[in-house]
């Protein structure tokens, strides 16, 4: 025991790591899939600044190396305007030298120093312009940090800059020459531009978490404010006209849309995750054994249920929260309350027809009891109703989902009753015995042998009627009334309104089909040539026939409307048994009387016998009394004659 313990032991360890390996390598998937967008756009970034610094090197060397040429030129006594076809081949360049004219020396060392000037002011600056430089780093390094408030200022001063320089130099006269000289801005604005689209996918991104309603609510808030560094650089736009109220309720509503799909993406993957039927039967295959399995089954759908009823109405909730009070009660505002408002029921309907959709398909995979579909339309139904405080309210969608698998249900354990019946009889009959279709029968079935028990009307109402007990003789009618009472106490368990025509429909459909069944048994019983016991084997169809039209279809039909609550239909059935019971007691009390009558007169005649009889025997004794006394006073005649006839 001790080495099949450790073996499992390391077994489950090796299933472990083996599952441990398997997640990681999944995660690490996931990662690279969710940052993919960032190491691509590191890689460009990283390719843009190598061919910048190639381009600003090559710039350099081509304008520092003609003005050092010239002023060579101008510098050198001995040269003259001839001296330079030599050079004209060199580095492309000679054409554009011969149409500069050679300036005098004065006028480019002027040139030269005021060149110097220049970039000494600009060297002044360069604490600022390196700062100026780092701020789309600096930016990126807030939204890599989570430092909304600090990216959303960076993007506010790009605002800023792309005003006072770019806005102004595009304005004034020398358009052209200004804007060539405002490369370095242009290209930090661009870089900052580039840093927003990259906060905004890292917001969005945030939402597809599990976040709190704080956070959600500062979330949208960044989101908001990025929305209006946007209308301000539009509005920033000179010589445009913009509709800004118009782009500022498509933005907000893009944001609803961004908001909802972050959140579904949450939604979903946590269902995927937890409460998915698959999962739950990978669960249960390891440990083992159908009734783990399917409670396995039963709680994961269960938790899958609650986990949709509490992410869904989370988000609904905080949608409702953050945009439904983001608007000025307005016309304008009106409207695009509206249009949120719609938004907001069509993603409840979707992910509402997604849950049914998703259930039907669990269910009908995974739940093969009563007791499970009860609990499932109890979270089901919860489920609705707490949807209802949102105007989303679907509990009439589940009736058709539990309907159907309820009769479904109840249908299969009368089917399994009556095949178990047909093929009892047929095999009874291919093997020529009769025994397993008798039983012992009771003296209290010869007594009721209709089952119904008329004693107490008030609980024949309101409870199914005690089985018959003529049925202990005939085994396989018992079997399958049994299994059509299991179906009536799985039906109690989860008792569905909506399903009842269906359920009656399959009753006398099972009716039909096991009179059906009888019928072929007690023809093939009397097909000639039957083996064995054919003499009882006749006798049990034919019995097992009258004792199904007789007692069985009553019962069961009286079961059904008890067991569906038809009280219209158990009033009626009280009120004829109590008339039948009244009439049974009448017709007792009648023979009661009758025979009471007849024993009464008989004894009456008794008496009168015995008292004709008892004057009978007086007058005897007393004519023998009066014969004695005749006869004693003849005896003493005699005597006395006798005596004088002596004394004579």
């Amino acid at each position: 025991m001790t080495d099949i313990s450790t073996f499992n032991h390391e077994a489950d360890e090796r299933v472990a790591a083996k599952h441990a390996v398997s997640i990681a390598e999944e995660n690490w998937r996931s990662l690279c899939t969710q940052y993919a967008s960032t190491f691509v756009a590191a890689e460009r970034r990283s390719s843009d600044v190598q061919s910048a610094l190639k381009e600003l090197l090559q710039e350099i060397n081509c304008n520092t190396k003609p003005s050092v040429k010239r002023v060579g030129r101008a510098l050198d006594p001995n040269y003259a305007d001839g001296d330079n076809d030599d050079d004209e081949d060199e580095d492309g360049e000679g054409e554009e030298e011969q149409d500069e004219p050679t300036q005098p020396a004065s006028a480019l060392l002027a040139d030269l120093a005021e060149k110097h000037r220049l970039r000494r002011r600009t060297l002044m600056q360069h604490s600022s312009l390196l700062e100026l430089l780092e701020l789309p780093s600096l930016m990126d390094a807030c939204v890599r940090s989570s430092l909304y408030e600090d990216a959303l200022s960076i993007a506010g001063f790009a605002n800023t800059l792309e005003r006072r320089h770019l806005m102004e130099s595009s304005s004034s006269s020398s358009e052209k020459k200004e804007v060539e000289q405002q490369t370095v801005v242009v290209g930090v604005v661009s870089e900052i531009r580039r840093r927003e689209a990259d906060l905004r996918r890292m917001l969005i991104h945030r939402l597809r978490g599990d976040v709190t309603m704080p956070q959600c609510l500062e979330v949208v808030t960044a989101l908001r404010r990025l929305n209006g560094v946007e209308l301000e650089r539009r509005n920033n736009k000179s010589g445009e006209q913009h509709d800004l109220e118009g782009v500022h309720a498509a933005m907000e509503m893009r944001l609803q849309v961004d908001f909802l799909e972050a959140r579904d993406a949450w939604l979903e993957g946590g269902i995927a995750k937890v409460g998915s039927a698959q999962a739950a039967a990978a669960a249960a295959s390891d440990k083992g054994g159908a009734s783990s399995r399917t409670s396995a089954q039963a709680e994961q759908i269960l938790d899958g249920i609650e986990r949709y009823r509490t992410r869904c109405f989370e988000i609904v909730t905080q949608f409702l929260a953050i945009f439904r009070g983001s608007f000025a009660p307005s016309t304008s505002s009106s409207n695009n309350q509206d249009h949120s408002f719609s938004l907001l029921s069509m993603w409840t309907a979707r992910r509402v027809q997604t849950f049914l959709t998703s259930l039907n398909s669990n269910m009908i995979s995974h739940v093969h009891d009563t007791a499970t579909l009860r609990d499932a339309l109890d979270a089901s139904s919860f489920f609705a109703s707490s949807m209802g405080r949102v105007g989303a309210d679907f509990q009439s969608l589940l009736a058709p989902i539990f309907e159907p698998l309820l009769t479904k249900m109840i249908v299969g354990y009368w089917s399994d009753g009556l095949n178990g019946m047909s093929e009892t009889l047929k095999a009874c009959r291919d093997a020529g015995i009769a025994g397993p279709l008798f039983g012992t029968e009771t003296s209290s079935s010869k007594e009721s042998s209709d089952g119904i028990n008329v004693d107490d009307v008030d609980v024949q109402s309101s409870r199914t009627p005690h089985p018959p007990r003529s049925l202990l003789a005939l085994p396989p009618l018992a079997r399958f009334l049994n299994a059509y009472l299991t179906g009536l106490n799985e039906l109690r368990r989860c008792l569905l309104p909506g399903a009842f025509p269906s359920i009656r429909l399959a009753h006398s459909k099972l009716i039909a089909d096991a009179k059906m069944a009888l019928q072929a048994n007690e023809r093939a019983a009397l097909t000639p040539g039957l083996r064995g016991e054919a003499t009882k084997l006749r006798e049990a169809a034919a019995k097992m026939k009258a004792e199904f039209d007789k007692c069985v279809e009553p019962y069961m039909q009286i079961s059904l409307e008890v067991a569906l609550g038809s009280f219209d239909y158990a009033i009626a059935e009280a009120d004829k048994a109590r008339v039948e019971a009244e009439k049974k007691a009448a017709v007792l009390a009648a023979e009661k009387a009758r025979v009471d009558a007849e024993e009464r007169a008989k004894a009456e005649a008794e008496e009168l016998a015995a008292r004709l009889k008892a004057e009978a025997e007086t007058a005897a004794a007393e004519a023998a009394i009066a014969q004695m006394k005749v006869e004693e006073e003849e005896h003493s005649i005699e005597e006395r004659e006798s005596t004088e006839v002596q004394s004579d």
